[in-house]
């Protein structure tokens, strides 16, 4: 299969939903919606390809399954990272030959699709800790990484409580509360070993 065609496949079925709205942002139109990229897709591919050092090979029977499960994992954290406007059929084809238009669209929109980046890559932290119990080193590297997406100063994980990091939630309307409980086994005696625990809520 055409390696160009079965990762834009894979990468549509996740990206689109994530970010296409309900109308088109030039005529505002509901019907024919289609998501337009500021990079195009086969450069987003390349980047992949050569962040993770291989060849570009036309064919997926080029790769190993492994390979390619690497470069749709690259190529969705590139995905993430842009930026992109929803568009009728009719607009997205006016808007591919007119780059004055795309630097106006891209121009109105960043600072909201800004907003709604961090909430995405918020999520997507956050996702990857629910269940899971936090114990002293899994909260600093939690804490590592929401100060990575916020340049927080270095360190300043150090401070950062659960009050802080259920503003996160609040502030950035997502479905999580984090809590303290404590595991108690022979191991820590009466006191019992501190953790923090993530669970997604039922809020709308």
């Amino acid at each position: 299969m055409d390696l160009k065609a079965y990762e834009r496949m894979k990468i549509k079925n996740i990206i689109i939903p994530l970010f296409i709205k309900d109308r088109c942002e030039s005529c505002g139109l509901t019907n024919n919606l289609e998501m337009h990229h500021q990079k195009q897709f086969v450069e987003m591919l390349r980047e992949s390809l050569d962040r993770l050092n291989y060849k570009y090979n036309l064919m997926t029977e080029d790769y190993t399954e492994e390979e390619l499960i690497n470069i749709t994992d690259m190529l969705l954290g590139i995905h993430i990272q842009s930026t992109y406007t929803t568009l009728c059929e009719k607009c997205h084809t006016e808007i591919h030959s007119s780059g004055d238009l795309i630097a106006h669209f891209l121009k109105e929109k960043k600072k909201k699709e800004e907003g709604a980046l961090d909430a995405l890559k918020l999520e997507i932290i956050f996702n990857k800790f629910v269940g899971i119990k936090l114990f002293k080193n899994e909260q600093k590297e939690f804490k590592q990484m929401l100060n990575e997406l916020y340049n927080s100063p270095k360190g300043s994980h150090n401070c950062m409580g659960l009050k802080t990091i259920n503003s996160y939630y609040h502030d950035n309307n997502l479905n999580y509360t984090l809590d303290s409980k404590i595991e108690r086994s022979r191991k820590f005696g009466k006191k019992g070993n501190a953790y923090w625990l993530i669970s997604k809520t039922n809020n709308q």
